[in-house]
């Protein structure tokens, strides 16, 4: 039964992404052909193998041309063909002679004669330079403004290292953010404690209390006030200050004083020694004897 036969057309575009020497060396590699002629397959003419191959085939290498970055397609080649063997006869009868072949019209693609290319692995035997005719280069007009495929693809190489500088200042200013970020946190992790921290109390040195001895106190307030009482008769009752003339027995009279304040804290009365223009109030003090080293003295001074 016969199948249809199609034919491979290189519309001499890239696919996205691709750039033009890696398609060119993978066509090269691909098709067994000189890096030359790769780059005419990719350089904006349009191609097309006169190889009669079954549909399967055709799919299969078309998957592959189209995988390494060129654009591609596939249309019938009109008869069907039982064989290999008939398809190359046929191709062999149809082909116009070098002399009386015409260069294509814009509409109609160059043509490039294959007569062994067969797509079931990548061993494809080499293609035949075929160039086109000068009068076919200056026709054909390239969709983008470049005046050729180097200019172009000069511009995407750019293009592509400005994009290359700008993420590699994005990572570093991301970089530098976050190494700002880190210094302000372990800073206000170290000051924030002292911020929080109570300061200590101020030590209050303290002496310790010294015991108060009532006897004694009671003592030296009965002295200080008898001396006043003493200095108060001589004022009222005396005449002048003469501290011979004062007695304690006409002090307590006169002045009303009780039994009590007459005595020390130990229960022994108070002794008064009038001198020249002084005199003092003497306690016997714990031992109860005058004369002793722990007499307790009060002397006033009256000129």
């Amino acid at each position: 039964m016969a199948t249809p036969n199609y034919r491979l057309v290189f519309s001499g575009k890239l696919r996205k992404g691709f750039k033009h020497p890696e398609v060119q060396g993978a066509l090269a590699q691909l098709l067994k052909i000189p890096l030359d002629q790769a780059g005419h397959l990719i350089q904006g003419d349009r191609f097309r193998i006169n190889k009669a191959l079954e549909k399967s085939k055709a799919e299969r290498l078309l998957e592959k041309i189209r995988a390494r970055g060129a654009e591609c397609s596939i249309e019938p080649m009109g008869p069907t063909v039982r064989s290999a063997d008939a398809a190359r006869a046929t191709a062999s009868a149809e082909a116009p002679s070098p002399q009386t072949e015409r260069p294509p019209s814009m509409d109609q693609p160059l043509s490039l004669d294959l007569p062994e290319l067969t797509p079931e692995d990548d061993r494809t035997r080499p293609l035949a330079t075929v160039r086109p005719e000068a009068a076919e280069r200056a026709a054909y007009q390239p969709d983008d403004d470049s005046e050729n495929v180097g200019t172009f693809y000069e511009r995407s190489t750019v293009a592509e290292a400005r994009d290359d500088a700008a993420r590699e200042k994005r990572k570093r200013l991301i970089l530098l953010a976050a190494g700002l970020i880190a210094v302000i946190v372990v800073a206000v992790g170290l000051v924030l404690p002292m911020l929080l921290e109570e300061p200590p109390a101020p030590v209050v040195a303290t002496t310790p209390a010294i015991p108060v001895n009532p006897q004694r106190a009671a003592t030296n307030s009965r002295l200080e006030q008898l001396n006043r009482s003493i200095k108060v008769w001589m004022i009222q009752y005396g005449s002048g200050f003469n501290p011979a003339q004062v007695t304690l027995e006409r002090l307590q009279q006169d002045l009303s004083i009780g039994e009590q304040e007459m005595l020390d804290g130990w229960g022994t009365a108070l002794h008064y020694e009038p001198g020249d223009g002084r005199y003092q109030v003497i306690s016997a003090g714990p031992d109860k004897v005058f004369g002793s080293a722990d007499d307790l003295k009060r002397e006033t001074a009256v000129n």
